[in-house]
């Protein structure tokens, strides 16, 4: 077989394996909308992980609650929601759209999305990509509504009828996109009582990955200023 055709494959099984670990990452959500996610009034505006290199903050009237962050070897995790909701209080900022945000960073592994972006939509369409986004882990959860590819991130709407979503919509966005050699994996998230028009969603995905990338260009610049509470 030729080697240009070996290589793409090869960058394409390295990019799955880490997205594998990043997409479980994720799959905590539903419990958290179940459990009464904004009470914790643990809100900061940007979050600092993965050692520095990755600046997570979201778009206007969302922040970072401080009480789902998780970050050490395996990867990072936050949730971002409305900043009045977390804090608790009506004189914090509040978003135009309510949705819940979420983040996943990868360990530094080498891989890359941009180099295997060719190959997303054909393995995120198979059942095995399909179980790979399902929160329960059963690709017959999962229907892949649509995807996007734009500026070397690649988006994708989904159905996702797993259960247990608490108050969160079934259908929502997700992108994946480089910064600073990690893959990050991010989602945004309506409520099934104010449910979010998919392009109102796709706009506030596209939102919060270029906020991410650019307080990233930054990052270890940020100093006290990356836990500024709301």
């Amino acid at each position: 077989m030729s080697t240009w055709i070996c290589e793409p494959r090869a960058r394409l099984r390295a990019v799955l394996v880490v997205m594998a670990a990043v997409l479980a990452g994720c799959a905590g959500l539903p419990d958290i909308a179940a459990g009464g996610f904004g009470l914790s009034g643990r809100a900061v505006e940007r979050a600092v992980l993965a050692g520095g290199e990755v600046v997570v903050a979201g778009p206007p009237g969302f922040c970072v609650d401080r009480s789902t962050v998780r970050d050490d070897e395996t990867g990072a995790f936050a949730l971002l929601g409305s900043c009045a909701s977390i804090s608790n209080s009506a004189r914090a900022p509040a978003p135009a759209v309510p949705a819940v945000l979420t983040v996943s960073v990868s360990p530094r592994s080498g891989s890359a999305i941009s180099a295997a972006i060719d190959g997303l939509k054909p393995y995120f369409t198979s059942q095995a990509g399909r179980a790979a986004l399902a929160r329960d882990g059963r690709a017959a959860s999962v229907e892949v509504l649509d995807t996007r590819r734009e500026g070397g991130a690649f988006y994708i709407r989904l159905r996702d009828t797993s259960g247990a979503h608490g108050e969160l919509q079934q259908v929502y966005w997700r992108g994946l996109f480089d910064v600073n050699g990690r893959i990050v994996t991010i989602s945004v998230t309506g409520f099934a009582d104010r449910p979010i028009p998919s392009q109102a969603g796709l706009a506030l995905l596209e939102t919060f990955a270029a906020r991410i990338r650019s307080e990233s260009r930054n990052a270890g610049q940020t100093g006290g200023e990356a836990n500024k509470e709301a």
